[in-house]
């Protein structure tokens, strides 16, 4: 009998596909699952190095980083909080406005051209908060080690004790002008010195929104400064005390706290994205739990793409960081040069860091030349007729220690008069000196030069 090969019936052609469409899906599940080890284990090492350098994890190493300061039990802390919490709802917007009045008229309106129905509506609204005033300048008399402005909780719950922050610091800032007005210079001067203490609240979480707005307060706090210096004569004694306050407002290394805080803020959600088992290997510590404020993705794909962006984020913050203990004004060279305005696409890393660069060389002139000013003012008392230094070199070493430098430039900051004025300015962005040009030409949105001038005709 004839054997017949009976030839074995082919799958139908839709279960071929299904059985390759299976073996596709599991090659790329194990692709994506292999990808993502690897990239944790990546992670992992980037956090391990920060340890392993020595570098801040949390936000109270952020705030040993090159001070003194010991610890201390009872401090600042509760006055401050006492006063934010105790501030009522404001209207912003009105107080915002008012302020604005009286700072944009100080420079050049005698105290009785002031309307007077809005001078007495500020005295009575700062009447009304004279509680507040007095937890703030009891603060002011005390050492600060640590105060929660809320940012760990995340940017809306933070908002509540920014907006806080906000009215007291336009509070009293009306507080010192509304003095100054008064013709009361010594107790201008203390209010002003208690504005420019209460910016140590953002220092236990400088992180780059936080610096951002501390950088706004002190900028208002240096122009408080600047009209008692037009308007004013306090005692010596009060400005050698602001001179100390405007010192100590921004540390000297502000960017390199800022940036290592905001790396801490980023290891809490970076900690969390590495696998466990790849944590507990390389990781000594227990991983904390992420804030609540934080949402992890639920999807594979969506947390590979995570510990992608934040191994980028560590390997990139690790140069900045870097670059930010390099003496002024290397990190505008390295971050805002280099890093940003050389490369076509800088991402938002490079983006944010350049501009908070530039921004926190901005304040250090603001306080340096505020400060210079308060140390001229100083040297006009003590020579007859309001003697004008002929340079800067001649304020040191009797009344300061040294001229500060230009964050811009590395070299020490500008310095012009005439018998109407004088100006204390850095040459700004652009590094060149263009005569004092510290107001916008017309149709420029920013100044030249960067600083401020004040007239020596006191305004009564």
């Amino acid at each position: 009998m004839d054997e017949t090969v009976r030839e074995r019936p082919l799958l139908p052609h839709w279960r071929r596909i299904l059985f390759w469409l299976v073996v596709v899906a599991m090659v790329l599940l194990a692709g994506v699952m292999l990808a993502s080890y690897v990239v944790g284990r990546q992670l992992g090492s980037e956090i391990v190095k920060i340890s392993e350098a020595g570098e801040p994890l949390t936000f109270p190493d952020v705030a040993k980083v090159n001070s003194a300061q010991s610890p201390i039990d009872e401090d600042a802390a509760r006055h401050y909080y006492e006063a934010l919490t105790g501030i009522g709802p404001a209207n912003l917007p009105n107080l915002k406005r008012v302020h604005s009045f009286y700072h944009q008229n100080m420079t050049a309106l005698p105290a009785n051209q002031f309307p007077a129905d809005m001078r007495e509506s500020v005295s009575q609204n700062l009447a009304a908060v004279e509680a507040i005033f007095e937890k703030l300048d009891k603060g002011a008399s005390e050492p600060l080690a640590h105060f929660d402005i809320g940012i760990r909780e995340g940017i809306q719950a933070a908002g509540t004790h920014i907006q806080r922050a906000n009215t007291v610091v336009l509070l009293m800032s009306l507080r010192t002008m509304d003095l100054i007005l008064q013709g009361r210079d010594d107790a201008a001067a203390n209010s002003a010195i208690s504005l420019l203490k209460l910016m140590r609240i953002f220092d236990s979480h400088p992180t780059m929104v936080v610096h951002i707005i501390k950088a706004q307060f002190v900028g208002l706090a240096c122009e408080d400064v600047r009209l008692l210096l037009e308007r004013g004569s306090a005692s010596d004694e009060l400005l050698t005390k602001l001179e100390e306050a405007l010192l100590e407002v921004v540390p000297t290394n502000a960017l390199e706290r800022v940036f290592l805080a905001e790396r801490v803020y980023q290891t809490e959600i970076g900690r969390n994205l590495i696998p466990g088992n790849i944590a507990s290997r390389l990781l000594q510590e227990q991983v904390l739990d992420i804030p609540e404020r934080i949402r992890l993705p639920g999807s594979f794909m969506g947390r590979l793409r995570l510990r992608q962006k934040a191994h980028r984020y560590f390997r990139d913050m690790t140069r900045i960081i870097a670059a930010s203990r390099r003496s002024w004004p290397g990190p505008l060279d390295e971050i805002f040069d280099k890093m940003f305005k050389s490369t076509k696409k800088p991402g938002k890393l490079k983006s944010s860091t350049a501009m908070l660069t530039r921004l926190t060389a901005e304040v250090f002139v603001a306080v340096r030349c505020t400060r210079l000013a308060v140390v001229i003012e100083r040297y006009r008392a003590s020579h007859g007729e309001g003697e004008l230094p002929a340079t800067l070199g001649n304020l040191a070493p009797t009344y300061i220690e040294s001229v500060p430098l230009d964050p811009f430039t590395g070299q020490q900051l500008l310095y012009s008069h005439d018998e109407e004025s004088y100006m204390v300015y850095s040459t700004g962005t652009n590094r060149v000196d263009d005569g004092g040009s510290i107001r916008p030409k017309e149709g420029e949105k920013v100044s030249l030069d960067r600083g401020l001038r004040i007239r020596m005709d006191r305004i009564k």
